[in-house]
């Protein structure tokens, strides 16, 4: 499989790397993978940051976008 070399970027600014991947999903899987740890919430997981007003993110939705009325 082809490679390519990427530039992954944080969208904050405080983050640059290149790598080399077949894809751009591989490349910022393999960034993300160093920066976070994914697991199933279990019951206590959600109640706490239900709590704490999280709120839970739909993957794949469309951020909403805020309009000023004219």
């Amino acid at each position: 499989m082809t490679t390519r070399i990427y530039s992954v970027q944080s969208t904050t600014g405080d983050g640059f790397h290149l790598v080399e991947a077949s894809t751009k999903n591989a490349a910022l899987r393999h960034v993300a993978e160093g920066l976070f740890h994914v697991e199933v919430a279990n019951q206590k997981t959600l109640v706490a940051a239900m709590q704490d007003g999280v709120k839970i993110e739909v993957a794949g939705a469309e951020v909403p976008t805020t309009q000023t009325a004219e």
